[in-house]
């Protein structure tokens, strides 16, 4: 024996050494207890088994050839007991070593072997190892056990030899009673049998080494069909060969009945789509070739299926009609449309007809559904469609990898909402170091946003043990945050724990809110401008008319009563087109420096009889000094003359309205910031959010379109308008200009 210094080890495990020689009883534990373990010692197979039924050792040491029950007996004994079946057994033998020897050893259950002599370190690091290894299986059984699905494994007859506990849950009956019984008849499954549903060939394919899946339904303890995903895959043993099969058995019930509702809505909507009495097609939005079409499309238009599909939708339109256009949803983003056309069938008649338009994919393309109601014939037929769709997304995230380099905060907390980790980010935002952090509750950490909520969530969390996550937006500081909480359970002396995440995604909800209106407004925009455009000429044709009326009987002054309100509507619908236009004027960048003082004086001489009319004072107090703004003198006139008559209209006999500008600075941005005050009623909260949206008004005989162009103006400044109420009362529009950086501005 070699002298070796052993380090101190873990008192907390026990050892059996088994030996009928005192001596290598005396040198393996003395080697042992140097090495930290504690050290039971018995001279034979029965006394040991009778020590290890009381003691529970971690780990028994054997030796091979003793009197009355020998080493390969003692094994089997252990493996035969149920407690102490998992215990790890190394056999030691100074005569027994040969090959054939260290073969039964194992076969009788043994985990290793040792000849002796031997080397101490060798003996110290094969007990450490077998140890180890028996923590990794505890771990792996505790795994096992907390499993959500059914594990089990059987022998290569068919017969049980495990079951999990999430297995024996759904069968209704204890884990030892199911032991050697077949796990095709527990579950009610009868599938190995060459005319069973297939299975029969996949278990041949396990047989041969491969894993195999299948899918079948089987009956819960309460007699609930669930449908479960199996996968069954060999155990091999020291030798490379199979003795087992393990299995798993996933429920995929929910998943399962998706996939048939899917298929039927599938089939419903082939059905509905062929037996409609309605006109349907599908044409792509590139081409605009017909990519299918129903029966009833075949009957309207009188073209055959195949000469449908190598036409495109212009061949259908007539030529003299150009269709009108309108969401019929108040979602912008839903892009239902409505629309009324002209159209010529095959035999070159015209039908009337009001279309809707979906947008679908349909063979990979992005194509539009148009459902066709001829009311020729009939009356409008109004379809609505509804259909939802479902995701799973799954991410798994290895933090311990990846944790600082997150860029947004990140904590790990126990289910009492204590921190035990943060990352950098939680830090800087909190502004206090990890190890002040650590050891706080998450409400500690503020009143503020996202901790208070946060902290909320944590007690849905320990209620639940589920994953819960929440937006909140902080009013102090504006800024909106995605909290998200993630359960996890460790084993071991952790416990269970949380993964809490907030993001920052105030950008991102501005600039998602600020893409909506974008599309809105351009879309808008066109559309208003097209119709400005057309009414304009028979509007002047309408007032020609009533010109030549007039004219013409003008001796007859009964008829000025109904002139004047005729001449009264055409100025009204002239303004209203007049608005239109210029809400869809495009902007030709064509700006210059502009005093802004100068341009408040002339929009307010503009609105001088309105202001006198109202009794109403407008007071300049906007500064010459100020640094000059770039914009198009035309466009900004436009602004302040339809804010300015905004804040006249809405303010009471004898009220004042004021109009200030200052310049600020806003992160690396200077501004000039001009607002228009009025004391009038104010705006109500709820209108606040539609306030600039064309066509809304709260004044009778109002266009709506006055906000709406001074907000298209600003937007083409690259300038902003909000709208807000003063705390004294009364409304306040507040119109800010961005100054240009390195440019002179001044005088």
């Amino acid at each position: 024996m070699s002298a070796t210094q052993f380090s101190d080890g873990r008192e907390d495990e026990s050892v059996l050494i088994v030996n009928d020689l005192p001596d290598q009883l005396m040198l393996m534990g003395g080697l042992l207890r140097k090495a930290g373990y504690c050290v039971f010692t018995a001279e034979d197979g029965l006394e040991a088994f009778s020590l290890a039924k009381q003691k529970r050792p971690d780990l028994v040491i054997s030796d091979v050839c003793m009197p009355q029950v020998n080493g390969l007996d003692f094994c089997r004994l252990l493996r035969a007991d149920s407690q102490l079946r998992s215990v790890p057994i190394l056999l030691v033998s100074a005569l027994e070593n040969d090959t054939a020897s260290v073969v039964e050893g194992l076969r009788a259950g043994a985990d290793d072997y040792l000849e002796i002599p031997f080397d101490a370190t060798r003996l110290v690091a094969k007990v450490a190892r077998l140890l180890e290894r028996s923590r990794l299986e505890a771990n792996y059984r505790n795994v096992v056990e907390q499993a959500t699905d059914v594990i089990f494994t059987h022998d290569l007859s068919g017969r049980l030899t495990s079951m999990n506990t999430a297995g024996a849950r759904f069968l209704g009956r204890e884990s030892q009673d199911l032991l050697g019984e077949s796990f095709s008849s527990v579950f009610g499954f009868l599938g190995l049998d060459a005319n069973s549903n297939g299975f029969a060939n996949g278990f041949n394919s396990c047989e041969a080494g491969n894993e195999v899946r299948h899918q079948f339904i089987a009956k819960t303890a309460s007699g609930n069909e669930r449908w479960l995903d199996l996968t069954i895959s060999p155990i091999r043993g020291r030798m490379d060969e199979i003795v087992g099969f393990r299995g798993l058995a996933r429920d995929i019930t929910e998943r399962k009945q998706v996939e048939l509702a899917l298929r039927d809505s599938e089939e419903r909507y082939r059905l509905l789509f062929e037996s409609t009495p309605q006109p349907i097609w599908v044409y792509d939005e590139e081409s605009y070739r017909f990519l299918t079409v129903n029966e009833a499309a075949t009957h309207t238009y009188g073209y055959t299926r195949e000469e449908f599909l190598s036409m495109t939708i212009d061949d259908i339109r007539a030529e003299e009609h150009t269709g009108s256009l309108m969401n019929m949803s108040d979602d912008p983003d839903a892009q239902v449309m409505f629309s009324s056309w002209q159209h010529r069938t095959k035999d070159n008649k015209t039908i009337y007809v009001e279309i809707t338009s979906h947008p679908v994919v349909f063979d990979g393309k992005n194509s539009t559904l148009v459902i066709v109601n001829d009311v020729s014939e009939r009356k409008l037929l109004d379809q609505e469609q509804q259909r939802m769709h479902t995701s799973l997304q799954e991410s798994a995230m290895e933090w311990r990898q990846t944790f600082d380099a997150i860029d947004f905060p990140v904590l790990i907390v126990d289910l009492e909402g204590r921190i035990r980790r943060s990352n950098y980010s939680a830090e800087h935002i909190v502004g206090t170091p990890a190890e002040e952090i650590v050891g706080q509750r998450v409400s500690d950490l503020g009143e503020i946003q996202p901790w208070k909520k946060a902290g909320e969530l944590i007690e849905i969390l320990r209620q639940t043990n589920s994953t819960v996550s929440e937006e909140v937006k902080d009013e102090t500081t504006g800024r909106t945050w995605s909290i998200a909480l993630f359960f996890v359970s460790e084993f071991g002396s952790f416990g269970e724990r949380a993964i809490l995440i907030a993001q920052d995604i105030t950008k991102r909800t501005e600039l998602e809110a600020s893409l909506r209106q974008s599309k809105m407004m351009s879309l808008l925009g066109s559309v208003v401008a097209g119709v400005a455009h057309e009414v304009r000429n028979p509007l002047f044709g309408i007032s020609s008319i009533l010109d030549a009326f007039e004219t013409r009987f003008s001796d007859r002054t009964e008829y000025c009563r109904y002139t004047n309100v005729l001449r009264d509507e055409i100025g009204r619908l002239t303004l209203l087109m007049e608005e239109l236009l210029e809400y869809g004027k495009p902007f030709r960048g064509e700006v210059y420096p502009v005093s802004l003082e100068e341009m408040i004086t002339r929009s307010i001489r503009a609105c001088v009889p309105a202001a006198k009319a109202a009794d109403v004072t407008v007071v300049n107090n906007v500064r010459d000094s100020l640094p000059r703004i770039m914009v198009d003198r035309r466009r900004l006139s436009t602004v302040f003359i339809n804010l300015i008559d905004n804040a006249i209209q809405h303010s009471a006999s004898g009220g004042v309205v004021t109009i200030e500008a200052d310049k600020v600075t806003e992160g690396m941005q200077d501004w000039i910031e001009c607002s228009v005050k009025d004391f009038g009623p104010g705006i109500q909260p709820e209108n606040l959010s539609k306030i600039f949206e064309p066509f809304f008004s709260t004044r009778r005989g109002g266009s709506g379109l006055g906000l709406a162009i001074a907000q298209k103006a600003m937007e083409e400044h690259g300038g902003k308008l909000r709208a807000a109420n003063n705390p004294e009362g009364g409304a306040c529009m507040i119109a800010r200009f961005p100054l240009p950086s390195g440019v002179n501005t001044d005088g």
